[in-house]
């Protein structure tokens, strides 16, 4: 042994360990979040596309049957897939004004009221605070032909009252409108945020320039709304589909002859009311696939005109 070659120094050694727990620091930090949304989003949704290719019913004991695409082929070829596909497109068509477009003129005049505006924010954001559970029986309930209070108003002045949750048209219209009130004034709370950051020097300085009310929207608030509106839009369009659920199970369960079901409802009832859990887990993986897709075009479509900037 050379006794003149100095041994490797302890700094040497530690420094490699340093480095690679530096490395590992952020995912520690990261570790609370990332480990609940892999145990609680992720592994349910690979676990959902293996049970889209297996024919099971829930019963304990009974083993699952690979059965390839059957699935799929069973949830596309079922009069109950069309159905709930032409609903959906109902329902998301029927929130674009309802739950965008109709928001923003009230958020704008909201805003313009300055301090004056808070008791509008209140009265418009109760319904979003009340169960949805308890408006649905609410309406329910005042809708009944029998005893309903509607029907009795209309009746004190002479006026027939047909029942609207007993025809397809009149049930949907129905659960469009209810869905529509619950999230109008959250839509307009979120358009009230973006309001918050506009400069009040530019309209002012657009005023002194001679722009007229509609040229301020046009020109200056609706761009600089832009990145709030590309969010409403994306989030009422996912979410329109789940918000309906909740009335479609307590007014109609679905009916009459299918004609409020949509793809969220589909999966229910094939899962939890037939308990074919196969066509069900296809039924959710076809629907994943759906808005995955709508969301990529609409981030293609609609991300280059949104300004970030002001």
């Amino acid at each position: 042994m050379d006794v003149g070659q100095p041994s490797a120094t302890p700094l040497a050694v530690v420094a490699p360990r340093r480095a690679r727990f530096r490395g590992l620091l952020p995912w520690l930090f990261l570790a609370p979040l990332l480990v609940p949304l892999a145990l609680f989003v992720y592994w349910p949704l690979l676990h959902t596309f293996f049970l889209s290719f297996v024919r099971w019913n829930l019963q304990p004991g009974v083993p699952m049957e690979f059965v390839g695409l059957a699935n799929y082929d069973g949830v596309l070829a079922s009069t109950l897939f069309a159905d709930a596909a032409w609903n959906s497109l109902i329902y998301v068509l029927a929130a674009i004004p309802l739950k965008v477009l109709l928001p923003l003129p009230v958020a704008v005049f909201i805003w313009s009221l300055g301090t004056a505006g808070g008791w509008y924010r209140t009265v418009l954001f109760l319904p979003t605070l009340i169960s949805f559970v308890i408006v649905a029986v609410v309406v329910g309930w005042m809708l009944n032909p029998i005893a309903g209070h509607v029907a009795a108003l209309l009746a004190n002045v002479g006026g027939g009252f047909g029942n609207p949750l007993a025809s397809p048209d009149g049930a949907i219209v129905t659960i469009i409108l209810l869905s529509g009130w619950k999230v109008f004034g959250f839509n307009v709370l979120l358009y009230l945020a973006g309001l918050a950051s506009i400069r009040r020097d530019l309209i002012e300085a657009m005023r002194l320039d001679g722009a007229s009310d509609w040229t301020i929207l046009r020109r200056l608030i609706w761009p600089l709304l832009t990145p709030t509106t590309f969010f409403v839009l994306i989030a009422t369009v996912i979410f329109s589909l789940q918000q309906v659920f909740t009335p479609i199970d307590i007014l109609t369960e679905g009916g009459p002859e299918n004609g409020t079901t949509n793809f969220f409802y589909m999966v229910y009832q094939l899962a939890f009311r037939t308990f074919d859990i196969g066509r069900g887990a296809a039924g959710t993986v076809l629907l994943f696939g759906l808005l995955l897709v709508i969301t990529l075009i609409k981030l293609r479509a609609l991300d280059k005109r949104v300004h970030y900037q002001q």
